[in-house]
């Protein structure tokens, strides 16, 4: 059936008169002039209110977040800050922190990314595609491989075991996890070892650094030769390492800037206390039982502190580096250098210092937890160099720090946490 044009089912629509054009007197035109921009600056001025409104900020803590159209870390961020305890007001306060912090989060994501292309930029992505190449990096990249050389971990060279790890961890069925896990497949195993034996070998590869901020990532033609088979593109990465680096360099910048008051923490377990005031904070311990995960403690806090938490499960975002089966095996990113295989020696540990940066306490811990069980002379070695540990046995929760304040203990009808202070 073919459809009126009128729309009206065949109905002939109402024709309205055409309205007849008025000629207004010109006292009458200047007044809807005069009136048209009287209302324009009003208007104007409630929207400018409104936008001083929503951009004003209270005195006392707030979060601040990144304000960027360019790439930046900032999501794996919390910044909290409070505001208005020196002589600016709160609101200018926080846009000069946020602007401070929007170009330090842009900077992170360009020196540390393995997979972004920058312009005359000798970062990650650079290097990588450089190798046998001498170049000069910036500061933070320099300071961070320096750090790893001290600590001859060897956790950086394990970048195509990491990609790998990265197929694992976005598995959707189970059934596909085969691909990727050394513990299922003998093959990948032995992908893994080939790749953990050139990475543990100075004479396959190695970055070499050379002073005054230039460095070269000698990799032997051997290495090259399998890269290539093996489609390869990075030798080097930070993977989960990378926020602790980061964390450290964003506390440093807001530091040298003047703001104190603040705190920043990763929301994979990197935490920087900048605050100097003596406020007391609090920090919760989490610990899981099978499957279930409790907010075990409350610990209290104050001073500038660095804060590390490893541990096997995920929270929240965290989910894109673990991989639970559907019979409660876990899958971590802490792989162990020696065959690639990730490994945890408990279910979550925690260290933290006043002394020490959140990179520094890593690397420290990195061969206590990667590990088949929890290396209990190792941590009373670190709590001598000022690096305190929190981990779980069970309901008890031990900690080798006497000066250590507990605010509060998770507890209902199924489990009861209390401390326990090991000497």
């Amino acid at each position: 059936m073919r459809e009126s044009r009128t729309g009206g089912g065949g109905r002939d629509l109402p024709h309205p008169k055409p309205v007849n054009k008025i000629e207004l007197p010109a006292e009458h035109r200047r007044l809807r002039l005069v009136l048209t921009v009287v209302f324009l600056i009003v208007g104007a001025f409630f929207l400018a209110i409104s936008v001083a409104n929503l951009s004003s900020k209270d005195s006392g803590w707030s979060e601040i977040e990144a304000d960027s159209s360019e790439l930046n870390c900032s999501d794996d961020f919390v910044f909290l800050y409070c505001l208005g305890q020196g002589e600016a007001s709160a609101t200018a306060e926080n846009k000069e922190i946020t602007a401070c912090y929007s170009a330090a989060t842009e900077y992170a994501f360009r020196m540390f990314t393995n997979d972004v292309e920058y312009e005359n930029v000798h970062n990650m992505y650079y290097i990588n595609r450089h190798p046998n190449e001498e170049m000069k990096v910036d500061d933070v990249l320099y300071r961070a491989f320096s750090l790893i050389q001290e600590s001859e971990d060897r956790s950086l060279y394990l970048a195509p075991v990491y990609e790998q790890y990265d197929g694992l961890f976005y598995c959707t069925e189970e059934y596909q996890t085969v691909e990727y896990d050394p513990y299922l497949n003998q093959d990948v195993a032995d992908y893994y070892a080939a790749v953990a034996g050139f990475a543990n070998d100075t004479q396959m590869i190695d970055l070499e650094l050379l002073g005054e901020n230039r460095i070269c990532l000698r990799v032997a033609e051997e290495y090259l030769d399998f890269a290539s088979e093996n489609e390869i593109g990075s030798f080097i990465d930070f993977y989960w390492m990378k926020n602790a680096f980061i964390v450290d360099y964003l506390a440093q910048e807001m530091i040298s800037a003047g703001y104190f008051r603040g705190c920043i923490s990763s929301l994979d377990g990197f935490t920087r206390n900048l605050d100097r005031s003596g406020e007391v904070y609090d920090y919760i311990f989490y610990n899981r039982q099978d499957t279930t995960i409790y907010p075990a403690a409350s610990i209290q806090y104050n001073g500038p502190s660095c804060i590390v938490c490893l541990r096997d499960y995920a929270l929240g975002s965290e989910q894109h580096l673990f991989y639970l089966y559907s019979g409660e095996e876990r899958r971590t990113p802490y792989l162990d250098t020696k065959d690639g295989f990730c490994r945890s020696a408990g279910s979550d540990l925690v260290c933290y210092s006043s002394g020490s940066s959140c990179s520094e306490i890593l690397l420290r811990m990195i061969p206590v937890y990667i590990a088949d069980t929890l290396q209990y002379d190792a941590l009373a070695g670190l709590a001598k160099e000022g690096i305190y540990s929190i981990y779980s046995e069970n309901s008890r929760i031990c900690y080798n720090d006497a000066d250590l304040t507990f605010a509060n203990m998770y507890c209902d009808e199924d489990v009861q946490y209390e401390a326990f202070w090991v000497k």
